[in-house]
């Protein structure tokens, strides 16, 4: 008979094999809700009207001709070109605006301790606590007095103030992470604190700041209510209102997998450059 003492390798190996069987199972089917969608847009987009139109037969997992006229046919489209530059304007500005306030703000949270700091802190984030529908109404009565309607940097504001809560909120937990040390040696060593701030504790926190840019470029370049309702009263659009324009006309399947492609480039690409930046901002930061 078995020792009750010794342990049983076998049964120990089949239940460490199963448990990694399942997790095998577990990350193959993560990757294909992920992989999926993505599937179903790339061949939309290069399908042929012979694919989309099929007379009730049902739709084959690849294109029966794949072609690229979509893509030439979006490249021809003044409104569309025209689109995606005023979402391109409107994004970058939208981060550079939320950065430039957002960064001061978490980094005055956090080093300078005051009465009712927490009370301000939550007031700021509690500001997303409310639907986007809630607030377009006042914004854009008042965008109309001061004649930012139908203007890139009016799109860029309106996005600033749903972005900018989440970009303290981010921020406030970088600098927490970053040793006052840092600071007080600066000024010890005779730098001033704008100095500091910007020479020493920036460079550091940049890794975090740079995943809050992708944020703010992603909410930005997918946003469509304050969009749409700056930009009724005239020509300029975003893509996502131009999207919406576009649905009215019932148009088929692979020209909207198209438009859904294009707009996923600029944010991949727009996130891997910000990585580039993320690795040079935690060499600084080792430097420093």
């Amino acid at each position: 008979m078995r020792s009750k003492n010794i342990p049983d390798y076998k049964s120990a190996f089949r239940i460490w094999h199963s448990h990694r069987l399942l997790w095998l199972i577990g990350i193959i089917l993560m990757i294909l809700v992920v992989l999926a969608p993505i599937f179903v847009m790339f061949k939309y987009s290069i399908s042929d009207r012979s694919t989309v139109v099929t007379g009730g037969m049902p739709i084959p997992l690849w294109p029966y001709h794949p072609t690229i006229e979509q893509f030439q046919g979006l490249a021809t489209m003044d409104t569309f070109i025209s689109s995606a530059f005023a979402s391109m304007k409107v994004a970058l500005l939208s981060v550079i605006i939320s950065l430039v306030i957002g960064t001061p703000a978490a980094y005055a949270l956090v080093r300078y301790r005051f009465p009712g700091i927490m009370v301000l802190a939550t007031l700021l984030i509690s500001v997303r606590f409310f639907p986007d529908i809630v607030s377009v109404v006042p914004i854009v009565e008042t965008f109309m007095k001061l004649g930012l309607v139908n203007t890139v940097l009016g799109v860029a504001m309106a996005h600033s103030l749903l972005s900018t809560p989440y970009v303290i909120f981010i921020a406030m937990g970088v600098f927490e992470t970053i040793p006052k040390d840092l600071d007080e040696q600066a000024q010890i060593l005779g730098a001033s604190k704008l100095y500091s701030f910007t020479r020493i504790i920036l460079p550091v926190a940049l890794p975090g700041l740079a995943a809050a840019a992708i944020y703010v470029f992603l909410l930005s370049w997918d946003e469509f209510i304050f969009a749409y309702f700056l930009l009724a009263f005239g020509d300029l659009s975003t893509l996502p209102v131009l999207l919406q324009k576009i649905l009215s006309w019932t148009p088929q399947h692979n020209l909207l997998a198209a438009i859904s492609v294009m707009l996923s480039i600029p944010v991949i690409i727009f996130t891997f450059m910000v990585q580039k930046y993320m690795q040079t901002g935690a060499t600084a930061g080792a430097v420093k």
